[in-house]
């Protein structure tokens, strides 16, 4: 469930510049049906102005990063932490993905087919 979809709209009014498949893939994530009890929150902070939180109950699981580009996308610590996915998932599905220095893995997503294959991991699915 989106939270603060004003927000998100702000957002993409402030990405201009963003190719549109980049686009797409953002809104997405951002209206994606996701598993009971995980929210996805429009947020910011420094220098990143536009962020996805995905959300438990148990924490910050999941990120995705707007760029002009791509989205940069994490799976981050508490989600590997809790068993949410694992490493073996991650790198069968996304060959590509980089462990970061903090034991959390990202990848660059460009396309709304992209962002599907990460919604299908995370156990979502697209909005219709």
């Amino acid at each position: 469930m989106l939270v603060d979809s004003d927000k998100l709209e702000k957002q993409l009014q402030d990405a201009k510049s963003v190719e549109e498949a980049v686009r797409r893939a953002y809104v997405l994530l951002a209206h994606a049906r996701l598993p009971d009890g995980m929210t996805v929150r429009p947020s910011g902070h420094g220098f990143i102005e536009r962020e996805l939180r995905f959300e438990t109950d148990s924490g910050w699981q999941y990120a995705a990063v707007l760029n002009q580009k791509w989205i940069l996308w994490y799976f981050r610590k508490p989600a590997l932490a809790s068993g949410l996915v694992d490493e073996p998932s991650i790198l069968a599905q996304f060959p590509d993905a980089q462990r970061t220095a903090l034991g959390e893995f990202k990848l660059r997503l460009r396309t709304p087919e992209d962002a599907n294959d990460v919604l299908r991991l995370i156990g979502a699915w697209r909005a219709d």
